[in-house]
């Protein structure tokens, strides 16, 4: 039995000793868990009248609240809850206070709120398991400043134009092998590949040269451990949670003997490990194996999912949008002119692939919700947000408002192009990476991979979907969310085209 199986026995009111043996004890520590969350946020909070709280989402069921239908389908619970209440709205979940705040002034407010109002913190704290003990939201706040500065100098124009190289030859190599025709499950091939482009940019080409399975195996069980249960309990002894342990454990002692070997034999290589073995924090000392290996895992967690997913939409939009892939093509004739080799300015010249892939991630943001912990009293739109309170902001519903993208259901790329740009009548409009201090620093990398492979399709395949257009859904079952696999695509190898 899975987590939300466990779940759901709760919400219906099921004795843990009607179940079997080895899943009673779990359940039992998950209620004992979820009723003193509940107990104590229920003594803490006064009545909302009293505080003029958002007012609260109906529905849901005693104990878990609106979890249930969070896991199934968030976008249409925050949406029912804005087409509800506006802006702002609250929302039962377990063992916390709940707010939600969608609309661009409400979006404004809450990402332009200050380190000492409010946490990233507290709120990701079910990233620990996976990323480490501190590193990134379990860091104090001038370690973990610090630790995101790495970031930036892993970013300068030296080493973008060595990803963009292995982006690109990855993309040759891998589209090289594929037949003249045939159907391709763009879930499978965008995590597949975004694997290799990923670790090669991180950890080395001579780590890419030699990936195995078995690390694809872990970093898949890594993923898959962080659910929805991980929000409510990230150390629930669930199936998916012991997976989960099990392989940060394993992929721990991979990437240390790497550390290990660089630091005992020396290395000029231009990737991101090695940015973090020349790095040091303020007082001068060296970053530990444990810290490069949670920092690691913290960008790739950050990009590879994340890129995968936006890979296989991309995909079925270009698909179903055929003027837009007519354009695309176009434009990789116009930007390289016959030429096949690439470089980093090549695909910053690819603006019309660049506003394909904005739109993808503005209609199909991997990231469905955004979160902060209130420090302290705050104000919403009138409302009282107590200190406590978890704060969610939605890409996904955020995304899709009228008032600053014009037919906001439509998939029009067009949008970000000269005499439009919509995304700047607010700079809180598009939040599919975050706005703001905060927002996320990965985005130029992910832009930079997409366009390194979806140039190469472009220039050498023809599309079509495999399945009627009804088949291509959003799968929420993870906490980044992606199409529902398998979303397969037809693929027919132009003539002459470069194997």
């Amino acid at each position: 039995m899975d987590e939300a199986g466990a779940l759901s026995y709760v919400a219906r009111g099921l004795k843990p000793e009607l179940l079997p043996m080895e899943i009673a004890p779990m359940l039992r520590a998950a209620t004992d868990l979820l009723g003193v969350g509940a107990r104590l946020t229920r003594r803490r909070a006064p009545s909302r009248s009293a505080q003029n709280l958002p007012p609260m989402l109906p529905g849901g069921v005693p104990v878990l609240g609106h979890a249930l239908e969070l896991r199934k389908d968030p976008v249409a619970l925050i949406q029912r809850g804005r087409d509800m209440f506006g802006d702002v709205f609250g929302m039962r979940l377990p063992g916390m206070q709940a707010a939600v705040m969608t609309g661009h002034k409400m979006q404004e407010r809450y990402f332009r709120l200050r380190d000492d109002e409010v946490d990233q913190r507290e709120a990701y704290r079910f990233t620990v398991p996976v990323f480490g003990e501190g590193i990134a939201y379990d860091a104090e706040p001038e370690i973990m400043r610090e630790q995101l500065g790495f970031f930036h100098a892993a970013l300068r124009e030296s080493r973008l134009r060595t990803y963009a190289q292995g982006f690109v030859e990855e993309a040759e190599g891998f589209f090289g092998r594929w037949g003249d025709e045939g159907v391709a499950s763009m879930v499978e091939i965008g995590n597949e590949l975004t694997i290799y482009t990923s670790s090669r940019a991180l950890l080395g080409k001579a780590f890419r040269d030699q990936l195995s399975g078995e690390f694809a195996r872990l970093y898949h069980d890594l993923e898959a451990g962080m659910n929805t249960l991980s929000l409510f309990a990230p150390r629930f002894p669930s199936p998916a949670h012991l997976r989960r342990d099990r392989a940060r454990a394993l992929l721990g002692e991979m990437i240390g003997g790497i550390v290990a070997r660089r630091r005992a034999e020396g290395s000029d290589s231009e990737d991101f490990m090695q940015t973090l073995l020349d790095s040091r924090y303020s007082d001068g000392r060296a970053l530990t194996a444990e810290e490069i290996t949670g920092l690691l895992l913290t960008i790739m967690f950050a990009g590879h999912h994340t890129s995968g997913v936006t890979f296989a939409w991309t995909g079925a939009m270009l698909a179903m949008h055929p003027h837009v892939l007519r354009d695309l093509v176009e434009e990789q004739d116009a930007v390289l002119g016959g030429r096949t080799a690439l470089t980093l300015d090549d695909l910053r010249a690819m603006h019309k692939l660049e506003w394909t892939i904005k739109e993808v991630l503005r209609m199909w943001p991997p990231l469905i919700m955004l979160m902060r912990k209130a420090l302290v009293d705050l104000e919403f739109g009138g409302y009282a947000v107590p200190a406590g309170t978890v704060m969610f902001a939605s890409p996904a519903v955020g995304q899709r408002i009228g008032s600053i993208f014009a037919d906001p259901h439509r998939f029009d790329p067009y949008r970000f192009g000269p005499g439009r740009e919509e995304d700047k009548r607010s700079p809180y409009g598009h939040i599919a990476f975050g706005a703001g201090r905060h927002r996320c620093m990965g985005l130029v990398f992910a832009q930079l991979q997409l366009r390194a492979l979806w140039s190469h399709l472009l220039r050498n395949f023809d599309f079509a979907l495999a399945d009627p257009p009804s088949r291509y859904v959003m799968d929420y079952s993870n906490i980044i969310a992606g199409p529902a696999p398998p979303c397969r695509l037809r693929f027919r190898r132009r003539a002459g085209a470069r194997r």
